[in-house]
């Protein structure tokens, strides 16, 4: 028979042998900031995608930055939240085209 000496230096073992649980509340309201803002955008009411702030620079101004270097011209926009609303009275097809083409290529 032999004699064998153990030594545990892991001091985040119990006595016993056994690892401590540690119990973390994952969906407690933090102040944690995503990786990225996301916001819902709206014509007229009508879904049309998401727009995701990634980069430092990026703004939700944007988009109707593109849409008025596509011409369309004629709407207003407003931030309710997370949901970014285009107000128009005309083109409202072509705007929700645009924003379509806009988003797919981001």
């Amino acid at each position: 028979m032999t004699n064998q000496s153990f030594s545990n230096d892991n001091s985040n073992v119990t006595s016993n042998g056994i690892l401590p649980i540690v119990y973390t509340n994952l969906d407690s309201d933090s102040d944690m900031k995503l990786t990225e803002d996301r916001y819902e955008v709206f014509v007229n009411g009508n879904f049309v995608g998401h727009k995701s702030l990634k980069n430092p620079g990026e703004q939700l101004s944007d988009i109707d930055g593109f849409l008025q270097s596509q011409g369309l011209n004629d709407f207003s926009s407003s931030l309710d939240g997370d949901h970014y609303q285009i107000q128009t009275n005309e083109r409202d097809g072509d705007i929700t085209d645009a924003l379509s083409v806009y988003f797919n290529n981001r």
